[in-house]
């Protein structure tokens, strides 16, 4: 058969090849080999047939006929590259690029391949060499461009990386993969919201890509979208139910965003599908702990560390549930087995740390603390815990410093009031307006509004938000304009949390200003109150057993009625409730112990009555709470029940508080303790009572 008759056949073969009919192409190549077995052309596309119709055998033996007749035959070592490289053989496939170019030089797209094998090696310098080479034959090559920009990106040269992905988007606008992996190069640099609007862009041409929807997810994750980032990954599953790294990143997102119940089913649908996720097993029981499904979260975190014994997570998971049901000692266990697992767990230690103390050990918790930070300066929660351990030990330059990270911690200042003005940083404040405003309870601002004279007497305009039940009692302040939180607040220039006030004056145990009073009962309401309990003879003292149930630190402060009241109960001494939100039971005992206590809490509106009725008698008793706080800001006589180490500004060891003279400290002395401190307080009241008597 001669080349004239040939040659019709080879391009109706290459147009059913081109046109992706493989098997009439191949029909039509054996046709012409039929009639001359040496036909270069006809053995090439035969073999180029042959491999993608999973022949590769037959296409190897091809190949091999064609080198036979020509080795250096350029097409058939660019095929011959090809199919080495989808065999996962890059060397091989580099050395028949090489070879081909030896006789095509100019060929871009085989300069193209030649990078993309070389890439798979690593070999980076040579690829970007390869790509830069096609690129300079043929400027408009974009799957070399883009090459070029992953090349590059491999190397760690993210400005060049990103340029060159910005070269192939404006050549090609819909090009998915560049605004993909410019995305990723972005979200590597922290620049999230450049890299959420690649991901979009990506999206606009391929609505439907699990992995784009992901990336985006974790874009909006990362800025702190939670529920954004919560509706891509929904996304992702519904088109691809199967993907279980989705679904594992839609449980995570999901707990951090505090949707629980939807955690823990995700959670449980992961381990349906992978069983030996341990990761997924520990957070599982840290949800459901959260939950307050205690034993189910033990099982869980127990499961993980089957799966992997030194899965340092879930040890600390396991003592945050351990310390949930008072169990000081294991916590402890499982929070050294965290540390001992993974030395490097900042984590682990810093919740070592908390356990050690709430065990009774603030020595080597402070120790821990400090570990914990060294490791991760970064975590803000553990900075936090830190501050309290320097404070309670009375470093307070270090203490105050580390307390700002309280500020950065979601769990503590979701609800808390935030400003886009600059915070005060001391600077003086004359001709501007500053901002001072309560961020926790109401002890912690009763506490720290000592500082606001120190503040006025520096000039300037000062405001003052506080929580509404506060205001009214705070209004006696000089030279300030109390707000009540939720109410319009006037323009300002700066701001501060009161509870900053001490690091702003360098407060050090020396220096606590705490001259009492500091506030005032109203004269007029005192001296109706002083009038009403005049006939009165006995010691009068106001109690308070409880605080507000929903502070974290609640369980260990708080006591009930029972436990209190009746030790109280003695010769001499007229008791009053000053207990304003009482607790189940509470309502029983009062009426048992009937006019021994005398519940003013009907007459206590807001804390400008409570002021005046705590004025107008001789003691107050009381749980770590704001009756505390304001007994010791109204300079009266309060004893209060502290428990081993809760409260960082009652210090270490002591009776009494720098922060309140009229202040006596009944601490327990161990733990969870309460029956020593509520004898010793009981019989001190006893031996005041009958000197008052005397």
């Amino acid at each position: 058969m001669g080349n004239a008759a040939v040659n019709p056949i080879m391009l109706q073969a290459a147009e059913h090849f081109a046109a992706g009919r493989p098997d009439q192409a191949d029909a039509l190549c054996a046709q012409v080999l039929a009639a001359d077995p040496d036909y270069v052309p006809a053995l090439h596309l035969a073999a180029v047939t042959a491999f993608v119709t999973d022949r590769a055998a037959e296409g190897a033996a091809l190949l091999g006929r064609i080198f036979s007749v020509d080795p250096d035959h350029a097409p058939a070592l660019v095929t011959l590259g090809d199919a080495l490289a989808l065999k996962g053989e890059q060397e091989g496939a580099v050395a028949a690029f090489r070879r081909a170019l030896l006789r095509q030089g100019d060929d871009a797209t085989v300069h193209n391949k030649l990078g993309v094998a070389l890439g798979e090696l690593a070999r980076f310098e040579e690829a970007e060499a390869a790509y830069r080479h096609a690129l300079a034959l043929d400027a408009h090559l974009t799957r070399a461009c883009f090459n070029l920009a992953v090349v590059l990106a491999g190397q760690g040269r993210l400005t060049e990386a990103e340029e060159a992905y910005r070269a192939v988007i404006a050549r090609e606008p819909s090009h998915r993969a560049a605004w993909l992996n410019l995305g990723n190069l972005l979200i590597d640099q922290a620049r999230l919201g450049e890299a959420e609007a690649a991901y979009r862009r990506a999206l606009e041409i391929d609505p439907d890509d699990p992995g784009v929807l992901c990336n985006l997810g974790a874009a909006l994750y990362r800025q702190g979208l939670l529920d954004d980032a919560i509706v891509q990954y929904r996304r992702a599953i519904a088109l691809a139910p199967d993907n279980v790294p989705a679904l594992r990143l839609l449980g995570l997102v999901l707990h951090e965003a505090g949707q629980l119940r939807e955690a823990a089913e995700v959670y449980r649908q992961v381990s349906t599908r992978d069983a030996s996720d341990h990761v997924v097993a520990s957070n599982l029981g840290a949800c459901l702990s959260e939950l307050g499904h205690l034993e189910e979260a033990i099982a869980s975190c127990e499961h993980a560390l089957l799966l992997k014994p030194d899965h340092a997570p879930a040890w600390t998971n396991l003592g945050i549930i351990f310390e949930k049901q008072e169990r000081a000692g294991d916590a402890v266990a499982a929070h050294r087995c965290a540390v001992v697992a993974d030395p490097a767990y900042a984590k682990g230690h810093a919740n070592l740390a908390v356990a050690l103390r709430n065990a009774g050990d603030i020595d080597e918790a402070l120790a821990v603390s400090h570990r914990a930070i060294a490791l991760d300066p970064e975590q803000p929660l553990a900075q936090y815990n830190h501050a309290h351990f320097l404070l309670m030990n009375g470093e307070f330059a270090d203490g105050f410093e580390a307390y700002r990270w309280r500020r950065r911690c979601k769990a503590l200042s979701d609800g808390d009031p935030e400003f886009a003005e600059p915070e005060w940083q001391g600077e003086p404040l004359a001709g501007r307006t500053l901002l001072l405003f309560a961020e926790y309870g109401l002890g912690d601002a009763l506490h720290f509004v000592r500082y606001v004279p120190m503040v006025t007497a520096l000039g300037g305009r000062i405001i003052l938000q506080v929580q509404p039940a506060l205001a009214a009692l705070l209004r006696q302040l000089q030279g300030v304009t109390v707000i009540p939180r939720g109410a319009p607040l006037p323009p300002f220039d700066l701001q501060l949390p009161l509870m900053s006030l001490p690091r702003i004056f360098g407060t050090t145990r020396e220096t606590i200003p705490a001259d009492a009073p500091y506030l005032h009962a109203d004269p007029a309401r005192l001296s109706r109150w002083c009038a009403a309990l005049a006939d009165v003879t006995a010691l009068k003292v106001g109690v308070v057993w409880a605080g507000n149930a929903r502070h974290k630190g609640d369980r260990q402060r708080s006591l009930s009625a029972e436990a209190v009241l009746p030790r109280l109960v003695m010769p001499g001494v007229q008791l009053y409730s000053l207990q304003k939100e009482p607790r189940p039971g509470d309502a029983e005992v009062l009426a048992a112990l009937g006019k021994e206590v005398i519940d003013l809490a009907p007459a206590l509106g807001d804390f400008a009555d409570t002021a005046t009725a705590v004025a107008a008698l001789d003691l107050v008793i009381a749980v770590d709470t704001s009756v505390a706080h304001l007994a010791g800001a109204l300079g009266r006589p309060v004893w209060m029940l502290t428990p081993y180490a809760l409260d960082w500004r009652w210090l270490r060891d002591r009776e009494d508080s720098p922060w309140y003279p009229t202040m006596r400290l009944f601490r327990q002395r161990a733990p969870r303790e309460w029956d020593d401190p509520l004898m010793r307080l009981s019989a001190a009241l006893a031996v005041l009572a009958a000197g008052a008597e005397d």
